[in-house]
């Protein structure tokens, strides 16, 4: 059995802790705020309700498979639109890639874009990228070492920055200058606070995505079940048939792949839904704190 470590060493603050805690701010409050600003900036939050009514919009959001949550927070009630102060950051990130018709870089949503990649999409990939990263370094006692934390905070740093630029040079100025001196500034209980919270983002993530793997393995078995059936049961009819009528062996082979192709398309009808699910995990729910 491992010894027991001291809670004085584990409650005493260090470096390594703080790296985790300056990580945690920058990714939670950076990447919210900028997040619901780059969304007001594409849709003047006066104009969101309106967006928002929308018949060709509500058909979108409800192919994007919200959750009730999302869906109660964007129609809080009837003939009634939610702000963006109120959206979390999974939310805002489902309406960017839902209305605003993102599509994802060349390694997909999940894996970190290539560094040629600044577009604004692979920017908003990155934050996710980098709250798993972040939350990989952790151990037990929330810490990252000295020399994981420059690299880290320099590509998180430069992708909150490029997403500030998309909004105006002013705003990329006025968010250097914050995380310049956030770097230097002394750490406080709320710090403390965003690092809990880095810690449920990602744990909430991770509980959703199993729950649509779960769901997504067992219709996917469904579904193989029904293609076996419907084949053994197009096999019979071929039996039946070479016994009772002249049809020839091709028509019924024909037969066969036609219900096999059916099935086959059900599949991969079945396959987009999962990926339309799997992909609204992304980044479960972040602070609205800000520097």
């Amino acid at each position: 059995m491992a010894a027991a470590q001291d809670p004085d060493e584990l409650l005493t603050s260090t470096r390594e802790k703080a790296n985790f805690q300056r990580l945690a701010r920058l990714l939670i409050c950076g990447g919210t705020s900028l997040m619901r600003e780059i969304v007001d900036h594409l849709c003047l939050p006066s104009n969101l309700p309106t967006i928002l009514k929308t018949a060709a919009v509500e058909k979108q959001l409800k192919a994007a498979k919200l959750t009730k949550p999302q869906w109660d927070c964007l129609y809080p009630s009837p003939g009634v639109c939610g702000e963006s102060a109120d959206f979390d950051v999974t939310l805002l990130f489902r309406l960017l890639r839902t209305i605003w018709n993102l599509t994802p870089p060349a390694t997909g949503w999940d894996a970190l874009p290539t560094s040629t990649d600044e577009s604004l999409v692979a920017d908003l990939v990155r934050i996710k990228y980098y709250r798993n990263s972040v939350y990989g370094h952790v151990s037990q006692n929330m810490e990252i070492k000295d020399d994981k934390f420059p690299k880290l905070w320099k590509d998180i740093s430069e992708a909150l920055l490029r997403m500030a630029g998309q909004i105006s040079p002013t705003k990329k100025i006025a968010w250097q200058n914050a995380i310049d001196n956030f770097l230097k500034d002394p750490l406080t209980s709320e710090d403390e606070r965003n690092a809990q919270e880095l810690q449920r983002w990602y744990r909430n993530d991770i509980e959703v995505k199993e729950s649509i793997e779960t769901s997504a393995n067992k219709v996917i078995e469904g579904m193989g079940r029904l293609e076996t059936s419907v084949l053994e049961e197009a096999q019979d009819i071929k039996d039946q048939l070479g016994g009772e009528l002249k049809t020839t062996s091709q028509d019924v082979q024909s037969l066969v792949r036609e219900e096999a192709q059916g099935i086959k398309d059900q599949l991969g009808e079945m396959h987009q839904s999962i990926d339309r699910l799997s992909s609204s995990a992304d980044c479960r729910q972040a602070g609205r704190h800000q520097f």
